[in-house]
């Protein structure tokens, strides 16, 4: 074999390894079977070719070339995605974040629909990444953030105002301490004088307090005593005057007893009761009697001389 023919094949082989190493380090299959589908962008920052095509976290494919449009002002996307992927017409090709250093990859969402084509047009969608999700939810937070850092102002403000205040007051208190230590230092003999007599007071006081004490003491010890005897006095003359009425009830009654007296015979004699029976029946039928026939005891006239004359 000539050397041109060897060199010529050799490098064709060197370029098929070369292509196919090349392909095989871009995460490319080379001997697998892929359709091609395209999807469009407004704005595909951050997606380069070899990007991963996913779906439910399964690589099924990759980008394959990214193609602006300017006359349309989009971006053209062609995805290769292995042949027994079954796309349709309700298939959504998403760019999302692929992690948090930027990257970018193609998610499937695959739905129910007709079957579409190889080199058909995928319908498409752009997910919020994660920057505008933390933009979106740390908007309210930085207004916030605004507000605390307008009423921390406010405050620091009213602390200023609040601190003018404290100084003028602490002037005043100093002035007003000044004031006070002069009158006292001025006055010291008046107060060391004051100060003399109330303890002189205080000691009189105690020395007469003493006194009244000893002197009070004997005078409240005779008013008991005095108090205790008339108690007692008293007692005794009361418990006599009722022994001795006791003693005169007691021979009362016992005169009674022996019929001695007027209510001694009253309560012994019967005779007494027989009589007073007796009258008391008599004078019974004595009323009968001059009910019954008043005109014997009773002689009433409108003419009684005349009766008395007419008797003659």
């Amino acid at each position: 074999m000539k050397k041109e023919v060897k060199v010529g094949l050799l490098g064709i082989v060197t370029f098929a390894i070369f292509y196919l190493g090349f392909n095989f380090l871009k995460g490319l299959d080379v001997f697998s079977t892929e359709n091609e589908y395209y999807a469009y962008y407004s704005n595909v920052e951050g997606l380069q070719t070899s990007n991963p095509v996913m779906y439910n976290g399964v690589t099924i494919g990759r980008v394959v070339e990214v193609i602006p449009e300017q006359d349309r002002n989009r971006v053209k996307v062609l995805l290769a995605i292995k042949r027994d992927i079954m796309l349709n017409d309700n298939s959504v090709a998403i760019l999302a974040d692929n992690g948090l250093l930027g990257g970018k990859m193609i998610k499937m969402l695959i739905q129910a629909g007709n079957p579409i084509k190889d080199e058909g047009v995928l319908k498409s969608e752009i997910e919020g990444g994660l920057m505008s999700g933390l933009s979106e939810k740390a908007s309210p937070i930085l207004k916030n953030a605004d507000s605390l850092l307008i009423s921390l102002t406010m405050v620091v403000k009213q602390f200023d105002q609040t601190g003018v205040a404290l100084k003028a007051l602490i002037s005043n208190a100093d002035a007003t301490t000044t004031g006070v230590n002069s009158v006292v230092a001025a006055n010291a003999q008046n107060l060391s004088a004051v100060t003399a007599n109330a303890a002189l007071l205080t000691a009189n006081l105690n020395t007469l307090t003493t006194s009244l004490d000893t002197q009070i003491k004997p005078i409240l010890k005779k008013t008991n005593t005095f108090a205790d005897s008339l108690n007692a006095i008293r007692l005794g003359e009361t418990l006599a005057q009722l022994n001795r009425s006791v003693t005169s009830m007691h021979q009362i009654l016992n005169e009674i007893n022996h019929g001695k007296g007027t209510i001694g015979k009253l309560a012994t004699d019967d005779s007494l009761y027989v009589n007073l029976d007796r009258t008391a029946a008599n004078l019974a039928v004595l009323l009968a009697d001059l009910k019954a026939n008043p005109k014997r005891y009773v002689h009433f006239s409108l003419f009684g001389k005349k009766d008395k004359e007419a008797k003659k």
